[in-house]
């Protein structure tokens, strides 16, 4: 784990070059161990080692009978080549065998530095849930619980000079009635920092998924844009918003044969409009098939409706009413 690398160069017989890890310098994924450094020989080596072998195999060739010596020479230039055969095939799998330790090597190297990377986000998103309960506990602890104890003894000094001095007991009694609505106040702030903004889910919520959608569709291009005020627009509208993208992206990917996809939301005065466009094939005929009957529904139960167009390339625009501006 902490081991340093190096990368180092060999030529290989073929006379292209291959580089390798050792100690000394940083991981080369993804290459192979140099069949020289395994004890493989190069070419020039194999040359000579059977040019050796042949020579002896061709020694009795003078004691043979003419009509026997072009047999023999055959014969003995066949099995050297059957053992050049068998010694390439050996080389082959040497190499083989050194790519799939390579390959081994770097899937263990991978496998553990995700494990990491994963200890690290769970290890962070603990620190991150650790560190908001302080924050909360602080500000319910500074905000909530001085104001709680304030009004509290206000309360008990105006009971106990009820009898006695009226006047005083009322005048504590109003303090305490102060103190708990700054309580109060200070309770809804601190509810609305922590719950994220509608807008916020609604967007972010449909801004990852397209992220997801698109890394999982080679070659296709999706882009989301927006224009207006989206906080108007309601959950449930973004409920309504996201599965009706949903489906048309789903479409889109399997027929439309398309490079682009856009998704625009656009807030009018009285209308949230959310459209999703290809460049693709498009459809002289619209078929309404259970996807679009499906968007058809969701959109009816907020009072809305879905168009689809298919004369330039393929489209589908979900209206849904808002209040006004």
């Amino acid at each position: 784990s902490g081991a340093a690398y190096t990368t180092t160069r060999s030529s290989w017989p073929d006379g292209s070059e291959r580089y390798a890890d050792a100690p000394g310098g940083p991981p080369l994924s993804g290459t192979l161990q140099p069949t020289a450094e395994r004890g493989v020989h190069d070419s020039a080596g194999f040359s000579q080692w059977h040019a050796l072998l042949y020579l002896p195999a061709l020694a009795p060739l003078p004691l043979l009978p003419e009509d026997l010596q072009a047999s023999y020479g055959l014969i003995a230039l066949l099995s050297l080549l059957f053992h050049w055969l068998l010694d390439r095939h050996a080389r082959q799998s040497a190499t083989a065998k050194a790519a799939m330790e390579a390959l081994r090597a770097d899937i263990h190297r991978l496998q553990r530095s995700l494990g990491e990377s994963n200890d690290y986000i769970r290890q962070s998103e603990y620190t991150f849930k650790l560190e908001e309960r302080n924050r909360l506990s602080q500000d319910i602890h500074d905000k909530i619980g001085h104001s709680m104890t304030g009004a509290l003894i206000q309360m008990e000094a105006a009971k106990r000079l009820q009898a006695k001095d009226p006047e005083r007991s009322a005048e504590l009694l109003g303090n305490a009635i102060a103190i708990s609505k700054e309580g109060i106040e200070s309770i809804r702030l601190v509810l609305r920092d922590m719950k994220p903004l509608a807008e916020q889910l609604g967007l972010n919520r449909l801004r990852l998924f397209i992220d997801e959608f698109a890394a999982t569709h080679e070659g296709l291009r999706v882009a989301l844009t927006f224009e207006g005020d989206v906080g108007r627009i309601e959950q449930l509208h973004w409920q309504i918003i996201h599965r009706n993208v949903t489906e048309a992206l789903t479409n889109a990917a399997k027929y439309a044969r398309a490079t682009t996809v856009s998704v625009h939301i656009e807030v009018l005065n009285t209308m949230v409009k959310a459209g999703v466009s290809d460049n693709g094939v498009g459809a002289s005929k619209i078929v309404k098939g259970l996807g679009i009957a499906g968007m058809e529904e969701r959109a009816a139960s907020a009072n809305g409706k879905v168009i689809v167009d298919g004369s330039a390339g393929f489209s589908v625009t979900t209206l849904l009413p808002c209040g006004k501006a």
